[in-house]
Protein backbone atom coordinates (compact mmCIF):
# COMPACT_ATOMS: atom_id res chain seq x y z
CA UNK A 1 0.00 0.00 0.00
CA UNK A 2 3.17 2.64 1.24
CA UNK A 3 4.79 1.49 -2.40
CA UNK A 4 1.24 2.34 -4.24
CA UNK A 5 1.05 5.94 -2.54
CA UNK A 6 4.65 7.04 -3.33
CA UNK A 7 4.12 6.06 -7.11
CA UNK A 8 0.43 7.79 -6.95
CA UNK A 9 2.62 10.90 -5.35
CA UNK A 10 5.43 10.86 -7.87
CA UNK A 11 2.61 10.92 -11.10
CA UNK A 12 1.15 13.50 -9.62
CA UNK A 13 3.96 15.80 -8.78
CA UNK A 14 5.41 15.46 -12.49
CA UNK A 15 1.81 16.03 -13.91
CA UNK A 16 1.49 19.29 -11.79
CA UNK A 17 5.03 20.33 -13.33
CA UNK A 18 4.35 19.35 -16.79
CA UNK A 19 1.07 21.68 -16.63
CA UNK A 20 2.85 24.73 -15.21
CA UNK A 21 5.68 24.19 -17.60
CA UNK A 22 3.29 24.11 -20.48
CA UNK A 23 1.79 27.31 -18.90
CA UNK A 24 4.88 28.96 -18.93
CA UNK A 25 4.70 28.65 -22.84
CA UNK A 26 2.20 29.21 -23.18
CA UNK A 27 2.73 32.56 -21.81
CA UNK A 28 5.88 32.85 -23.90
CA UNK A 29 4.35 32.17 -27.03
CA UNK A 30 1.59 34.85 -26.50
CA UNK A 31 3.96 37.57 -25.52
CA UNK A 32 6.21 36.37 -28.21
CA UNK A 33 2.79 36.81 -30.61
CA UNK A 34 2.41 40.24 -29.46
CA UNK A 35 5.77 41.22 -29.79
CA UNK A 36 5.40 40.29 -33.41
CA UNK A 37 2.20 42.07 -33.89
CA UNK A 38 3.61 45.62 -32.58
CA UNK A 39 6.53 45.24 -34.63
CA UNK A 40 4.46 44.73 -37.50
CA UNK A 41 2.48 47.99 -36.34
CA UNK A 42 5.68 49.74 -35.86
CA UNK A 43 6.95 48.56 -39.30
CA UNK A 44 3.56 50.47 -41.12
CA UNK A 45 5.10 53.69 -38.94
CA UNK A 46 1.82 54.05 -37.49
CA UNK A 47 2.92 55.64 -34.90
CA UNK A 48 -0.13 57.47 -33.74
CA UNK A 49 -2.27 54.28 -33.03
CA UNK A 50 0.46 52.63 -31.50
CA UNK A 51 0.09 52.04 -27.72
CA UNK A 52 1.49 49.31 -25.56
CA UNK A 53 -1.57 48.47 -23.69
CA UNK A 54 -2.99 47.13 -26.54
CA UNK A 55 -0.51 44.81 -27.62
CA UNK A 56 0.03 44.14 -23.60
CA UNK A 57 -1.27 40.32 -22.17
CA UNK A 58 -2.45 39.98 -19.16
CA UNK A 59 -2.13 37.15 -16.83
CA UNK A 60 -2.14 36.96 -12.77
CA UNK A 61 0.92 39.31 -12.86
CA UNK A 62 0.54 42.35 -15.69
CA UNK A 63 3.04 41.95 -18.74
CA UNK A 64 4.41 44.12 -20.84
CA UNK A 65 5.87 44.53 -24.06
CA UNK A 66 9.01 46.73 -22.83
CA UNK A 67 10.32 43.90 -21.13
CA UNK A 68 11.03 42.16 -24.82
CA UNK A 69 12.78 45.57 -26.46
CA UNK A 70 16.13 47.01 -25.48
CA UNK A 71 15.37 50.74 -25.17
CA UNK A 72 19.46 52.26 -24.77
CA UNK A 73 22.93 50.79 -26.07
CA UNK A 74 25.92 51.52 -23.67
CA UNK A 75 29.00 51.44 -25.57
CA UNK A 76 32.32 50.76 -24.15
CA UNK A 77 35.59 51.04 -26.18
CA UNK A 78 39.27 50.81 -25.11
CA UNK A 79 40.97 52.49 -27.79
CA UNK A 80 45.03 52.72 -27.69
CA UNK A 81 45.57 55.81 -25.78
CA UNK A 82 42.02 56.13 -24.21
CA UNK A 83 38.95 54.42 -22.86
CA UNK A 84 35.53 55.80 -23.81
CA UNK A 85 31.86 55.19 -22.65
CA UNK A 86 28.80 56.11 -25.10
CA UNK A 87 25.33 55.44 -24.13
CA UNK A 88 23.13 55.67 -27.49
CA UNK A 89 19.17 55.05 -27.75
CA UNK A 90 17.91 52.77 -30.64
CA UNK A 91 17.65 55.03 -33.29
CA UNK A 92 21.21 55.90 -32.68
CA UNK A 93 21.44 59.40 -31.27
CA UNK A 94 23.64 59.93 -28.34
CA UNK A 95 22.26 60.35 -25.06
CA UNK A 96 25.79 60.79 -23.29
CA UNK A 97 29.55 60.49 -23.77
CA UNK A 98 32.43 60.41 -21.34
CA UNK A 99 35.97 59.29 -22.21
CA UNK A 100 38.73 59.46 -19.26
CA UNK A 101 39.94 62.81 -19.86
CA UNK A 102 36.26 63.19 -18.58
CA UNK A 103 37.28 61.66 -14.63
CA UNK A 104 40.56 63.93 -14.61
CA UNK A 105 42.75 61.23 -15.84
CA UNK A 106 45.11 62.48 -18.06
CA UNK A 107 47.96 61.45 -20.23
CA UNK A 108 49.47 58.03 -19.23
CA UNK A 109 47.09 57.40 -16.96
CA UNK A 110 44.04 57.33 -19.64
CA UNK A 111 45.67 53.94 -20.41
CA UNK A 112 45.27 52.03 -17.17
CA UNK A 113 42.04 50.37 -17.74
CA UNK A 114 41.02 49.32 -14.28
CA UNK A 115 40.50 52.80 -12.30
CA UNK A 116 39.22 54.24 -16.12
CA UNK A 117 36.41 51.97 -16.26
CA UNK A 118 35.58 52.21 -12.73
CA UNK A 119 35.63 55.73 -12.54
CA UNK A 120 33.43 55.85 -16.01
CA UNK A 121 30.78 53.51 -14.47
CA UNK A 122 30.35 55.37 -11.48
CA UNK A 123 29.43 58.23 -13.68
CA UNK A 124 27.59 56.89 -15.62
CA UNK A 125 25.19 55.78 -12.45
CA UNK A 126 25.47 59.68 -11.33
CA UNK A 127 24.40 61.01 -14.77
CA UNK A 128 22.27 58.54 -16.62
CA UNK A 129 19.39 58.33 -13.90
CA UNK A 130 17.07 57.61 -17.13
CA UNK A 131 18.71 54.14 -17.81
CA UNK A 132 16.95 52.94 -14.42
CA UNK A 133 15.51 49.20 -15.16
CA UNK A 134 15.34 49.63 -19.05
CA UNK A 135 16.47 46.45 -20.90
CA UNK A 136 20.10 47.81 -22.07
CA UNK A 137 22.49 46.34 -24.66
CA UNK A 138 25.85 46.04 -23.98
CA UNK A 139 28.61 46.91 -26.80
CA UNK A 140 32.27 46.29 -25.65
CA UNK A 141 34.98 46.84 -28.05
CA UNK A 142 39.13 45.67 -27.21
CA UNK A 143 37.80 44.93 -23.92
CA UNK A 144 39.96 41.78 -23.90
CA UNK A 145 40.70 40.96 -19.98
CA UNK A 146 38.36 43.67 -18.14
CA UNK A 147 34.44 42.10 -19.52
CA UNK A 148 34.13 39.83 -16.88
CA UNK A 149 34.74 43.47 -14.44
CA UNK A 150 32.65 45.89 -16.26
CA UNK A 151 29.71 43.28 -16.84
CA UNK A 152 30.19 42.79 -12.81
CA UNK A 153 29.94 46.31 -12.08
CA UNK A 154 27.41 47.24 -14.57
CA UNK A 155 25.11 44.10 -13.70
CA UNK A 156 24.53 45.73 -10.20
CA UNK A 157 22.18 48.78 -11.19
CA UNK A 158 21.55 47.56 -14.99
CA UNK A 159 19.18 45.75 -16.63
CA UNK A 160 21.86 44.10 -19.45
CA UNK A 161 19.81 42.02 -21.61
CA UNK A 162 22.09 41.21 -25.08
CA UNK A 163 26.06 41.63 -24.68
CA UNK A 164 27.84 41.85 -28.02
CA UNK A 165 31.96 41.48 -28.09
CA UNK A 166 33.73 43.07 -30.66
CA UNK A 167 37.36 42.19 -30.35
CA UNK A 168 39.29 44.14 -33.29
CA UNK A 169 43.21 43.67 -32.35
CA UNK A 170 44.49 40.19 -32.83
CA UNK A 171 45.94 38.41 -29.74
CA UNK A 172 49.16 38.39 -31.11
CA UNK A 173 49.16 41.59 -32.80
CA UNK A 174 50.42 41.20 -36.92
CA UNK A 175 53.31 39.66 -38.27
CA UNK A 176 56.50 41.60 -37.88
CA UNK A 177 58.34 42.78 -40.88
CA UNK A 178 61.61 40.14 -42.50
CA UNK A 179 64.61 41.70 -41.40
CA UNK A 180 67.46 42.39 -43.74
CA UNK A 181 70.60 41.19 -42.91
CA UNK A 182 73.33 43.36 -43.25
CA UNK A 183 76.06 42.42 -45.69
CA UNK A 184 79.29 42.81 -44.76
CA UNK A 185 82.16 43.74 -47.13
CA UNK A 186 85.66 43.40 -46.60
CA UNK A 187 88.08 46.17 -46.60
CA UNK A 188 91.15 46.42 -48.30
CA UNK A 189 94.02 48.56 -47.38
Amino acid sequence: MNLSNTLFNNLTNRLKLEALLLQEEKLYVENLLNQVAYLKKLKTNDYKNLGLQKFATYTNKEKNLQDFIVVYIVNISFLKANTALHVSDIQGNLKLFFSSGSVDLAGKQKKKRRIAVSKLISLLFKKASFLGKNPVALHLNNVNFYKNLIIRKLKRSLYIKVIKIFNQTPYNGCRKKKLRRKKYTKKFK
